[in-house]
């Protein structure tokens, strides 16, 4: 029609970026949990700067993309992992003015259990994306919250580190079948 413009999208896909965020935050604190390494300083600045900073740009971009599952998705983890990483910050090093109380173990335990549901939620979603590397991403992210609030320990580690390395799969999985030139099934 005459008057009419027409806008084509050429920007790249930012759910590689948000796929990256989640599989390095959640990798380095399965590590963490696990007992592999005890260094938590630089699993609280992974959760900030990339699961954090990196869901967060995911999520704007794919706002702006009309993308309202990943972008809601990649946006409340990201919240998820900045109040993670304050919680930690807040209850060990200090912050406004002092050191506050640990979490107690109840409120820990609710934090995971709303967390579990909401993401419960969002899995039900992927079935109908129907990628099945984000569907096994997402339970696994389910089994993480569940695991971590009611078992702990060993189990729970191996399971964040196993969300964390679908995470990763899933961005390269992403990345290369957009480019073309490799295919990973996913």
């Amino acid at each position: 029609m005459e008057g009419e413009i027409t806008i084509i999208d050429k920007t790249a896909s930012p759910a590689p970026l948000g796929f990256f965020g989640l599989g390095f935050a959640a990798t380095f604190l399965g590590l963490l949990v696990m007992g592999i390494f005890s260094d938590a300083v630089m699993v609280i600045s992974t959760a900030i700067f990339l699961g954090g900073f990196a869901q967060l740009i995911a999520s704007i971009e794919l706002w702006k993309k009309g993308d309202t599952f990943g972008a809601s998705a990649f946006g409340a983890f990201a919240l998820f992992w900045f109040s993670w990483a304050f919680i930690q910050i807040a209850t060990s090093v200090g912050m406004f003015g002092g050191v506050m109380p640990a979490m107690s173990t109840d409120a820990g335990f609710w934090y995971l259990i709303v967390w579990g549901i909401i993401a419960t939620l969002l899995t039900i979603v992927t079935f109908k994306i129907g990628v099945k590397a984000i569907i096994l991403t997402f339970i696994l992210l389910d089994l993480t919250f569940f695991s971590i609030a009611l078992v702990g320990g060993m189990v729970a580690g191996i399971i964040t580190l196993l969300l964390g390395l679908a995470s990763l799969y899933t961005a390269i999985a992403l990345i290369m079948d957009e480019v073309g030139k490799i295919k990973l099934p996913y």
